[in-house]
């Protein structure tokens, strides 16, 4: 009956919508993340119960895990259903297999129990004793778990069965013995006054905000686009920890560390990062709004302005360097606000904030600028103190590493951040037309009617600068950076999201002055209008498959015709994050999966080098070389070229056969290889439309070039 329920479930019941849904209960991977944020909310925003549940299923699944791995499996020494049957469909390496007995299995775990479904059923039983509810959701994924385990050949169902027993058991002990080892070692609890209801705006935000954070792990589990070619960056230097990297601080690269620990080496797992310092610095604004304004409704406004903003949503889904900035602005903003009202061991925590925002990135640099200034014309008897010193030891002290590993690296992350934008060719009409592009792209970056809600804010919070320390606060932390970046426009051409920090004191200062007083109906119509075409705006790039699925043919394939007008593909942001896989698919088929037999991979460009890396089987360690026509990169740093010498390579370039043999016969020239011939062109489609081409070159026989980077250039 095992064996004949196992076929049923395994192979009878084989269909596409299961072969995709079914998998996903069987990757811990999707678990652990959401798992360690809704513990860690539990303890930082639960009672002793609260605690009391999230340490029972911390050690029910200690016990769960560790006795069926160790214990009951190598005990009982039951072999997997692929190891015993034929033709088992088996779903391994995000693909699915038919496995015989006879097949090559690498993986020495028995089969009885599953662990999977014991770690589950730990949960779902030791969850359920202390919330009666909370069983209405953790059956049903439990009951999954089990079936996924069965579908995805890696079970039979008295393996699932026998895991269910065996982790309810765990989690039912664990359930019933802490609160009572807890009274004995801690008492009772003791009587707590009633607390006072929750406001209806803080119950509406934390609703919202939950509901936020949901729609954006759904878009992030859909796994609608690759890497950027920073992400993947910032992903390459996670794999090779160090105190600093070339244009960046480091902390993006330990993020992006912890995730890809947590979560394994998959997009959403990154960019997890994003969502959950985004929604971190959203909960800073509405905190930072309620203490100025002694209003959560002013609180709401806030955060909705903020969480409505295209960056906001941009943000939330790419694992970039800003969302790491924005939470550390906004958590210094609010530690200094309270340091600067009388609690002075927020000193401390500001001085924190400020070092982590800083090896975050360099721009928070500009946020000492306005606590200073803010000291100096508004509270100067509080330089006579400890406090703003002790901050300001804390963050230089949290850079220390990065400062010692320019100091060893030639400062090249200082030339490199001077030199950014760099533009020889200037003129008056030139710096005229690059300050207004600044300003039109912040009015897209936060869209255009609450752009102008954030300037009248500040246009208020400017008049009260001398009367107002909380204005004067406010103005300070957002238009130095706002103003400072409208200087530069002057002199380069301006990046749309240099001056975002400044939006956080925008959007505290308008939810502040907008609920000072009442507003007429026009005017909050005009605000629920704004709100809404930001999300708009916001959302609308991860809708732009739709454009493509309705283009229609052309004289032209790399142009989409929608409406009889031909577009750019290039002029759509969102085709950056497309291409990634198909070229990851294209190399891994010239590879054998042996280092010493298969080529290694190179590129000129770091963005195509840190993509090759992700998304070729085995992600392999790539190359970027360095011809002397490109800037220097981290990949110059770590160098290895010289370990090279006698294997071929696989060379990865955009554009199509005759660029490719443009640097072919370049690198056969400079005496770099032997000789090289191009083997694949790789073309991207979103629908009808070509929107990127690669090439794929073979070169052979590496010389060792002098492929030294040009000191000019950085």
């Amino acid at each position: 009956m095992n064996t004949a329920l196992f076929r049923f479930i395994n192979s009878g019941a084989k269909n596409p919508f299961l072969d995709g849904f079914l998998p996903v209960f069987s990757d811990k991977d999707y678990v652990v993340i959401p798992g360690i944020v809704a513990l860690g909310l539990m303890l930082c925003f639960g009672g002793r119960r609260a605690r009391m549940c999230v340490f029972a299923l911390a050690i029910a699944l200690l016990i769960a895990d560790a006795g069926s791995e160790k214990l009951i499996k190598n005990f009982f020494a039951e072999e997997r259903p692929y190891r015993q049957l034929e033709d088992v469909n088996v779903y391994r390496g995000n693909h699915w297999e038919v496995y015989t007995p006879s097949a090559l299995d690498e993986r020495q775990s028995n089969a009885f129990p599953s662990t999977h479904a014991a770690n589950i059923a730990a949960i779902a039983v030791a969850l359920g004793l202390f919330y009666r509810r909370s069983l209405w959701g953790t059956i049903p994924v439990m009951l999954l778990v089990g079936l996924s385990r069965v579908y995805t050949g890696n079970h039979f169902p008295a393996d699932v069965l026998g895991g269910y027993v065996w982790g309810g058991a765990c989690g039912y002990f664990l359930a019933m013995a802490v609160p009572r080892v807890t009274r004995r070692v801690w008492g009772e609890a003791p009587e707590r006054a009633v607390p006072a209801p929750m406001p209806k705006e803080r119950k509406a935000f934390l609703w919202l905000l939950g509901a936020w954070c949901l729609l954006n792990y759904g878009f992030l589990f859909m796994n609608v686009f690759d890497l950027a070619g920073d992400e993947a960056q910032y992903w390459d230097w996670s794999r090779r920890t160090a105190l600093g990297y070339y244009s960046k601080p480091p902390m993006v690269a330990y993020v992006d560390g912890i995730f890809a620990g947590a979560g394994g080496n998959k997009e959403w797992s990154l960019r997890s990062g994003a969502l959950l310092f985004t929604a971190g610095g959203l909960a800073l604004v509405y905190a930072l709004t309620q203490r100025i304004a002694k209003s959560d409704r002013a609180a709401l406004i806030a955060a909705g302005a903020a969480m409505a903003l295209p960056a906001t949503w941009a943000g939330s889904v790419l694992m970039t360097i800003d969302p790491l900035l924005l939470f550390f602005w906004a958590l210094a903003m609010y530690t200094f606000y309270r340091a600067v009202n009388g609690e002075n061991a927020m000193w401390w925590w500001t001085g924190l904030a400020l070092g982590l925002g800083m090896l975050s990135k360099y721009t928070m640099l500009f946020l000492y600028l306005p606590f200073a200034a803010y000291l100096v014309i508004h509270d100067r008897k509080r330089l006579r103190t400890s406090g703003p010193y002790i901050a300001l030891f804390i963050s230089i002290l949290c850079l220390s590493g990065v400062i010692y590993w320019n100091w060893k690296n030639g400062w090249v992350s200082v030339v490199h951040t001077v030199s950014i934008g760099a533009d020889s060719k200037r003129s008056a009409a030139r710096a005229v037309k690059q300050f207004l592009e600044y300003f039109g792209a912040q009015a897209g970056l936060v869209s255009p009617i609450v752009f102008g809600g954030f300037a009248w804010a500040m246009w208020r919070c400017g008049r009260r600068f001398l009367q107002s320390r909380d204005a004067a606060y406010l103005f300070l932390c957002a238009m130095t950076v706002f103003v400072f970046y409208a200087a530069v426009a002057l002199t380069r051409p301006p990046q749309a999201n240099w001056p975002v920090t400044a939006y956080i004191a925008m959007a505290v200062a308008f939810g502040w002055l907008w609920s000072e007083r009442p507003r007429s109906s026009a005017m909050r119509k005009t605000l629920a209008a704004g709100l809404a075409l930001g999300c708009v705006l916001g959302i609308a790039p991860r809708c732009s498959g739709l454009l493509y699925a309705a283009g229609a043919e052309g004289p032209r394939e790399d142009r989409l015709y929608l409406a009889g007008r031909a577009i750019d593909p290039d002029r759509d942001p969102t085709n950056r994050l497309r291409g990634a896989r198909e070229l990851g698919a294209a190399l891994s088929k010239h590879l054998v999966g042996a280092a010493e037999l298969d080529p290694f991979i190179f590129s000129d460009r770091y963005q195509l080098t840190a993509q090759s890396a992700f998304y070729t089987k085995g992600r392999p360690r790539t190359y970027c070389m360095n011809s002397g026509d490109r800037r220097f990169n981290q990949y110059d740093l770590w160098g290895g070229w010289d370990k090279l010498i006698g294997r071929d390579g696989l060379f990865v370039t955009g554009g199509d056969e005759v660029r490719a043999n443009l640097y072919i016969s370049g690198m056969v020239q400079a005496g770099a290889f032997e000789s090289g011939e191009v083997l694949e062109i790789v073309k991207v489609w979103r629908g009808k439309t070509l929107i990127k081409t690669y090439t794929i070159s073979r070169m052979h026989s590496y010389k060792g070039a002098n492929w030294n980077p040009s000191v000019e250039k950085y």
